[in-house]
């Protein structure tokens, strides 16, 4: 499902966005929902990071990997 938002945008990122999107051929809202997907997934990789050197992540070794697929 979609809903439609309302934006506004510095004038100079709208001239980006609508370079871009003229040269992959794609539609500038195709453009801005990759855009926010790629930023959502950097931030989840960054939190991960983080938590994981704030010790708040349990760590699982190789070994134990491989012993829970049956390899």
């Amino acid at each position: 499902m979609t809903k439609k938002v309302t934006i506004t945008l510095e004038e100079n990122l709208i001239d980006e966005l609508c370079v871009i999107a003229t040269e992959t051929g794609k539609k500038k809202t195709q453009v801005i929902r990759e855009a926010l997907q790629d930023y959502f997934d950097v931030q989840a990789v960054t939190k991960t990071v983080h938590d994981y050197k704030m010790g708040n992540l349990e760590t699982i070794s190789h070994q134990n990997v491989r012993a829970s697929f049956g390899l």
